[in-house]
């Protein structure tokens, strides 16, 4: 490293860094390097740099955004008198490249690399296998058992001649009929099984955490019921599930960015790609639809709990559900208003009917009575058709002994009364 960057690189923000290694990279470009000959020809460090940078390998090349941050990075301890001894220099392994292409792009930028870049990069270097040929194997998987858990793990072995796949395989827990998908889920995020789960427990919690602490976790288990979130919501933490019952968007929008920073401090780039792509795009497609938002990230923890984010995001089941957030009634709603709508219309047909009939009888009633009155009363003192109060004779039947209103019944009920005392004592 140059003077310049060697005084003041450690304790320098990361802006001025930026222009100290533009100032080493001016100052080296500058400087010519001599032959072994001495004939006095000049040989340029930069030209080996950018014409390694610029070549292709596994049938792809880097993306101009890496090349031009990680030529600025690289030309600070790129060094030789030829193009054997630069190249020497050089990070020479996948991983070596891998941490070159991170370091360099986070001095030139303050934003995450981006998922497919980051893809493109790892297959450059060897890293990765070139993305839309998936792996293939021409001997059956064989099973081999976890040493903690004691549940299965299919893992390729090394002999099929899929030993990376094998390798990001290694200790995952997961069932039988589970294996498709894990491979699966590993090709698509690029990461291990082991980080897949550390990233869903991660996605759950809203914390990095060791990868000890999701080591017995089950691939594609609910991590709603794990010891972690279960002690985590006792100290009134919240996690994922209680921010989507709550409602909150800004909690949800603090939940996502704030885990993608934290994985990008600790320079995991792959999980702060994933987490980081998986709020924006879902974000973007729910924009003013904040009871939609709610809904599709319920049904996706549900679909794709304890997968890591093997989906960024489902058209199905925004599709699927978008009818519920809109104000339609699901499938079983529509059943229940439908018997419903059957008992009130069986309610109003009896009604209808009770009513006819009264009606019916109250005509028949109408049609009896002469003048469309009530029907005849009659006196029970002369006989007549009025009532008794009405009755012309009410007053001179009282004086009559043979009249019924005379009380003789009474009377004589009252002695027979007393005669039966009598007896009695």
């Amino acid at each position: 490293m140059c003077k310049i960057g060697r005084a003041r690189s450690d304790r320098a923000p990361l802006r001025e860094r930026r222009a100290l290694l533009c100032a080493c990279q001016t100052q080296r470009l500058s400087r010519p390097v001599m032959t072994e000959g001495g004939e006095g020809a000049e040989f340029e460090v930069s030209a080996v740099v950018r014409a390694v940078l610029g070549e292709s390998r596994n049938a792809v090349t880097l993306h101009s955004m890496v090349k031009e941050s990680s030529f600025t990075y690289v030309m600070t301890f790129a060094e030789g008198k030829d193009a054997e001894s630069v190249m020497s220099s050089l990070p020479t392994e996948a991983p070596e490249w891998m941490e070159t292409f991170a370091e360099a792009w986070q001095a030139a930028s303050d934003k995450i690399m981006p998922g497919f870049i980051a893809k493109r990069c790892a297959v450059w270097a060897g890293a990765d296998e070139k993305p839309g040929t998936p792996p293939t194997t021409s001997k059956p998987v064989k099973k081999t058992a976890w040493s903690g858990g004691g549940a299965l793990a299919m893992a390729p072995s090394a002999a099929s001649g899929d030993e990376a796949l094998a390798e990001m395989m290694a200790g995952l827990v997961v069932s039988d009929h589970d294996v498709p998908k894990a491979i699966d889920d590993i090709q698509k995020q690029g990461i291990s099984g082991a980080r897949i789960l550390a990233l869903s427990l991660a996605l759950m919690s809203g914390h990095v955490h060791p990868m000890g602490d999701s080591a017995e976790l089950r691939y594609a288990s609910d991590l709603r019921l794990c010891p972690l979130i279960r002690q985590q919501r006792k100290a009134g933490v919240l996690s994922l599930d209680d921010v989507v019952k709550a409602k909150n968007k800004r909690d949800l929008f603090l939940h996502y960015t704030r885990l993608a920073k934290e994985y990008n401090d600790r320079r995991m780039i792959e999980e702060a790609t994933l987490v980081s792509q998986f709020w924006a795009e879902t974000s973007a497609a729910f924009e003013g639809d904040d009871a939609g938002l709610f809904v599709y990230v319920t049904e996706w923890n549900r679909t794709y709990g304890g997968r890591g984010i093997p989906k960024l995001l489902d058209t199905d089941l925004i599709l699927r559900h978008r009818k519920h957030v809109d104000g339609g009634a699901s499938s079983s709603e529509v059943k229940e208003m439908k018997e419903a709508l059957k008992v009130a219309k069986a309610a109003v047909t009896a009604s209808d009917d009770r009513s006819s009939a009264i009606l019916k009888r109250l005509q028949k009633l109408e049609a009896a009575t002469p003048g469309g009155g009530l029907s005849d009363k009659t006196c029970f003192i002369c006989g007549g058709n009025h009532l008794a109060r009405n009755c012309p004779s009410k007053d001179g039947g009282k004086s009559d002994p043979s009249s019924k209103s005379n009380g003789k019944g009474k009377k004589t009920t009252f002695e027979k009364k007393e005669e039966t005392k009598e007896e009695s004592d």
